[in-house]
């Protein structure tokens, strides 16, 4: 069985020594040495964990990161910057830029080891403002407005959810209407009020004391987002039924 067979997740046991992922990749990098890894960890291109004794422990994930930096400089005689920035893009489930008009193929398991899980099959994906801005086709300074009047909102690194790209969507719809961002404040207002009801719900589900307390306050928010939702989406058609 090949490394990118394998199931990859964040739960996954596999910590191997350094000696170990030498021998995975041996076969296809003759010339691979302990010096190379260590100096491409030295780079920021791998991230190890480390024992309490100093050890670099590696997981299957930091593995298929290394065949794909190994790869794209054998291949492509990329130079560590630009191997970093494609690392970058796969870590926020990004596709990496095309080298020589070719669209670098990643591993199937070469995704964030700290956002690996995924949920309902699809990835978590961060963009900068730079790239939310060519994911939606949206103007700089519209972005700007939704982040002005909290519609969207960068995380501390300055990222945006796939969810923030969703939103930029539906308000560039909305502003073929003629509804700016400030008016849709109020869309921001009903859903914050909507998520007050329920939170203390929430907050008691979690407080349990067995171990999947957690889970099933996460499972119970989505129940009742999406029952909230559905009630939210009849009553707006309840009040537009009454005025025809």
């Amino acid at each position: 069985m090949s490394a990118t067979e394998f199931d990859f997740s964040k739960h996954s046991p596999a910590l191997l020594s350094i000696g170990e992922v030498l021998v995975r990749l041996r076969d296809e990098f003759e010339d691979i040495t302990i010096s190379k890894i260590r100096f491409l960890e030295t780079n920021g291109l791998i991230t190890p964990e480390r024992t309490a004794s100093g050890y670099r422990k590696f997981s299957l994930v930091d593995v298929e990161r290394l065949r794909y930096v190994l790869r794209m400089q054998r291949d492509y005689f990329l130079p560590l910057r630009v191997i970093k920035e494609h690392i970058d893009a796969l870590n926020r489930g990004l596709q990496p830029a095309n080298v020589s008009d070719v669209a670098p193929k990643p591993p199937r398991a070469l995704v964030s080891t700290e956002a690996i899980a995924l949920s309902n099959d699809m990835q978590s994906v961060r963009m900068n403002r730079l790239e939310l801005v060519a994911d939606t086709q949206a103007d700089a300074e519209f972005i700007d407005q939704l982040v002005e009047f909290g519609l969207i909102k960068p995380d501390a690194q300055g990222y945006f959810s796939v969810t923030a790209s969703a939103v930029v969507t539906l308000a560039l719809s909305l502003r073929s209407y003629g509804l700016e961002p400030r008016h849709l404040k109020t869309v921001l207002s009903s859903a914050s009020r909507e998520v007050d009801l329920f939170a203390p719900i929430v907050k008691s589900a979690a407080s349990g004391r067995n171990i999947t307390a957690s889970a099933q306050a996460e499972e119970l928010t989505v129940q009742l987002a999406t029952s909230i939702i559905s009630l939210h989406g009849l009553l707006v058609r309840e009040i537009i039924d009454r005025q025809n």
